[in-house]
């Protein structure tokens, strides 16, 4: 099961982090990460393939420079791989994972029901915090967007949807390319889910879910939030291969640095 984004102040956060994290203490997303966890906390940082980290080879050093006391990088190579009793006791002991991948589907389909994902879901539902960086943050929602075309209109087909980790169903989450970019295929995702809660987040911004379902905003840019709960006439239905879709009634919200959001009402804090 999910774990569930019900007020349960025993959860651990959910952290989405946009692609481009700059250096030490100049947006504070790390330094915000890790204060979360307890001081010198022991950190894993779970990658698909050597290459996953490339636009960041230097994480390490910056987790470590901003508090972590450990981390250890486990490279997923196979499904086999998720299972291995010696990735499960690391993880185990972990007071916060980073998920990192150059797409989404080819961390996901190494993760999917295997006895690793069943303990990121047991863990973080017993306390410990799960990051998400670039790619690695659609994968935190059970609605994972693994891709899409670029561009402002949503459109029949532009979108593709998979299964996530599921520790969160209620949200949606883009973290690539610039806002107009990712409209399109964030506003399709939503025409075929209206249930979901779109996050689209901007590089060097991070959205931080905690247990109490607000979300604070941190970083350099901006994050989108598109609310369906009161959608009206949508032509999903009727729409043929590559067509634009109709959709009405939705609620925009751009949020930057400082900004809170409530999940549960869904609306801004002030």
């Amino acid at each position: 099961m999910p774990a569930r984004l019900a007020p349960d102040q025993s959860r651990g956060y959910l952290v989405a982090i946009g692609s481009g994290v700059r250096g030490v203490g100049e947006t504070g997303i790390f330094k915000r990460l890790i204060a979360l966890v307890g001081q010198r906390p022991n950190i894993i940082v779970l990658a698909a393939n050597p290459g996953d980290d490339a636009g960041v080879e230097d994480l390490d050093t910056r987790l470590l420079a901003n508090g972590a006391g450990h981390v250890q990088r486990i490279v997923l190579s196979a499904r086999g791989d998720s299972d291995a009793p010696a990735t499960l006791n690391q993880v185990e002991r972990a007071d916060l994972v980073l998920l990192c991948a150059d797409q989404p589907l080819r961390l996901s389909t190494l993760l999917g029901g295997t006895q690793l994902a069943r303990l990121l879901r047991r863990r973080n539902a017993d306390g410990m915090a799960i990051a998400g960086l670039g790619p690695g943050a659609a994968i935190l929602a059970e609605h994972m967007l693994a891709g899409g075309a670029q561009g402002p209109t949503p459109r029949m087909g532009s979108v593709t949807l998979a299964p996530g980790l599921g520790l969160s169903n209620r949200l949606v989450i883009d973290q690539g390319g610039a806002g107009a970019d990712r409209l399109g295929r964030l506003l399709a995702a939503l025409a075929l889910n209206p249930f979901a809660l779109g996050i689209g987040i901007d590089p060097d911004t991070a959205a931080f879910i905690g247990p109490d379902n607000v979300v604070d905003i941190v970083g350099h840019g901006g994050i989108t939030v598109v609310d369906p709960a009161d959608v009206g006439h949508s032509n999903v239905a009727e729409a043929g291969p590559a067509e634009p879709i109709s959709i009405t009634n939705l609620r925009v919200h751009v949020l930057v640095h400082g900004a809170r959001y409530d999940l549960d009402f869904r609306r801004t804090i002030t």
